[in-house]
């Protein structure tokens, strides 16, 4: 059984890594432009990244189950999250004012849309009925 202290690292080592990560390479498509603007979408970018990975795997939790539908439930959670989320760096990028502001958004949504199917194909596999044998 794992300890709390290991529970809690491996909640923030994902969000921790998203930040560098994400914020990095925001920082780095924004540099042609000026070092402030790039720095402003690195922070914002991985900030953002930070806070969306730590919610992203208990929407997907959440959402999962309201679709009865296997198909659909595999789908629509990726969807609505990464629409949701994507929306949201859309926006706050736009305030942000980044200047390359698709080539730092969307990079990372592919990725999150990727992580959030995995997660419900994983939970689909999981919930799957199991058949007697014979």
């Amino acid at each position: 059984m794992p300890s709390k202290d290991a529970d809690t690292a491996m909640r923030w080592l994902p969000a921790l890594l998203a930040f560098v990560l994400w914020g990095g390479w925001a920082l780095y498509a924004n540099l042609t432009e000026s070092t402030s603007q790039a720095i402003i979408a690195g922070v914002l970018q991985g900030t953002a990244s930070a806070v969306i990975t730590l919610c992203m795997a208990l929407a997907i939790d959440r959402l999962f189950p309201l679709f009865r539908q296997p198909l659909l439930a595999v789908l629509l959670p990726p969807l609505l999250v990464v629409s949701i989320t994507s929306s949201l760096l859309f926006v706050l990028h736009s305030l942000g004012q980044t200047p390359r502001l698709w080539l730092t958004i969307l990079p990372p949504s592919a990725v999150a849309f990727a992580f959030c199917l995995f997660l419900t194909v994983r939970l689909a596999l999981q919930n799957r009925p199991t058949t007697p044998e014979s």
